[in-house]
């Protein structure tokens, strides 16, 4: 594994063609994955190469994805390149799939601004008073 850094002083950490790691993964920088991981990947943004596995669920805010991936993905904006055979469920906000890319499950789009089904949209406040009707009164 190396880790750069960048003239903007951001920094990523690479797992390189040949490394397998077992466990999980949690990064608070960049992750470029060429290598393979068994286990989970949760980081900020993850770049996996067209010959890299990854077996277990990945959870990234931005998320580009050329190769094999076994597990569930979450991530704000996915693109998914027409080398990636997914086997998986897919929430997403923003998607991207490439003519040729592989999805085996299911998506879910999920919503920065999902609804609060709790609330009230009704002010209970200006409702009407019920009428009342006598043994006179004619419904229309």
């Amino acid at each position: 594994m190396a880790r750069s850094s960048g003239s903007s002083g951001s920094s990523f950490s690479i797992i390189g063609d040949g490394i397998i790691i077992t466990g999980n993964i949690e990064s608070k920088v960049d992750l470029h994955i060429d290598g393979e991981v068994i286990g989970d990947v949760k980081c900020l943004s993850l770049v996996q190469g067209p010959a890299s596995k990854i077996k277990g669920a990945i959870i990234a805010q931005h998320a580009s994805l050329s190769g094999s991936v076994e597990g569930s993905i979450d991530a704000g904006d996915l693109a998914i390149a027409s080398t990636a055979r997914i086997g998986g469920d897919v929430t997403y906000e923003n998607v991207t799939i490439e003519q040729g890319g592989h999805v085996d499950g299911k998506f879910k789009h999920r919503s920065n601004k999902s609804p609060n089904l709790a609330k009230s949209t009704v002010n209970k406040s200006e409702l009407a008073i019920p009428l009342e009707l006598t043994e006179g009164d004619r419904a229309a």
